[in-house]
């Protein structure tokens, strides 16, 4: 990573080359527990708040800080439980490419997991992976109480708003906090120094859909920014166009928060804005290092049923340790 004249820049490896597959349509709802695959809970975009200014959005409504119910509850269980019901690895087939050795397994994870190895090689914040072999394939998860960057009742507010604000810009499908819509992409991912593939898919919470049917990832920011990517703090940056990245939004709409936290004015920006303007952010160094992650986890987990950490410190080499089942139980992975 590098600041050159004032741009947020990111290094960009040889070697390595990730690509989002077209045309894989893959959606459910959660609602606890519960998943159900289909399209049937998508939330849709009120096209016309964008750009409205001179208006209030109370985003912290209704919240009860002794209630942790709007925590966003993505996990790995859901993203298994689509797959036993749909069986969609079965449907789609392998990716067959002339001088590459394609990975016999394919990986399973949610977004979070990307964005934590991400948050490991880019803050050198400790991370920690949990992965399981079933059926031939592998499922990941990552441990979401290393997050210590901010404390508890501050992560819950933010959770609360950035939900709350997701509620009052979309018709909303399900007036409470229960519901959780997701997408899932597939991502094939090569090395081109030693010819070797893998296919990961990858499940992200989708906010919000435009009519077209296209994911819109939503945020809220400072006043700051105001209409200006370029006065984000690079970190966030690279948060907010990860996430689009990695759900397959090419929208980002945002609310700009007061210091009251309410919002009063909502601007839209394109994917295009942090690759090609102020900040130039690539995914191929962060898709080789999950490439040699998930490789080393693949060697790791030879049978089916078997468990092993992955445990990322900045100063030390990566540590990958079988474990029993019951590691598995440990819900904070999950």
């Amino acid at each position: 990573m590098s600041y050159m004249r004032g741009r947020f820049t990111y290094d960009r490896p040889i070697g390595f080359e990730a690509k989002m597959i077209d045309g894989i349509n893959l959606e459910y709802t959660t609602d606890d527990n519960e998943v159900t695959p289909g399209e049937d809970g998508r939330p849709i975009l009120e096209e016309e708040m964008i750009e409205r200014k001179n208006f209030e959005i109370d985003v912290m409504e209704g919240y009860d800080p002794r209630v942790d119910s709007a925590t966003n509850k993505h996990s790995i269980y859901h993203l298994y439980e689509y797959e036993s019901k749909t069986k969609f690895l079965d449907l789609i087939p392998r990716i067959q490419q002339e001088n590459f050795n394609e990975i016999d397994t394919r990986f399973l994870c949610c977004r979070y997991v990307i964005c934590e190895i991400d948050d490991w090689m880019i803050k050198g914040k400790p991370a920690e992976l949990l992965a399981i072999r079933t059926d031939g394939n592998i499922y990941i998860g990552a441990n979401k109480s290393l997050d210590s960057f901010f404390p508890n009742e501050t992560a819950k507010e933010a959770a609360f708003g950035g939900l709350n604000f997701a509620k009052k810009v979309t018709k909303e499908v399900d007036p409470h906090f229960t519901k959780h819509h997701s997408v899932v992409r597939q991502w094939h991912v090569k090395n081109m120094r030693t010819h070797k593939s893998m296919t990961i898919f990858i499940s992200s919470v989708a906010r919000a859909f435009d009519s077209n049917g296209n994911v819109v990832e939503l945020k809220t920011t400072g006043e700051s920014v105001v209409g200006k990517l370029q006065n984000l703090q690079g970190n966030k940056a690279r948060n907010w166009w990860l996430r689009a990245l990695l759900s397959g939004a090419n929208r980002i709409v945002y609310g700009v928060r007061q210091k009251n936290l309410n919002i009063n004015e909502i601007y839209e920006a394109s994917l295009d804005d942090f690759t090609n303007g102020h900040f130039k952010f690539t995914e191929s160094r962060l898709f080789s290092e999950v490439f040699k992650i998930f490789d080393r986890i693949s060697k790791t987990l030879a049978a089916d049923g078997s468990v092993c950490s992955v445990t990322l410190n900045r100063a030390e080499p990566m540590r990958v340790k079988l474990e029993s089942m019951d590691y598995t139980k440990r819900s904070s992975f999950w």
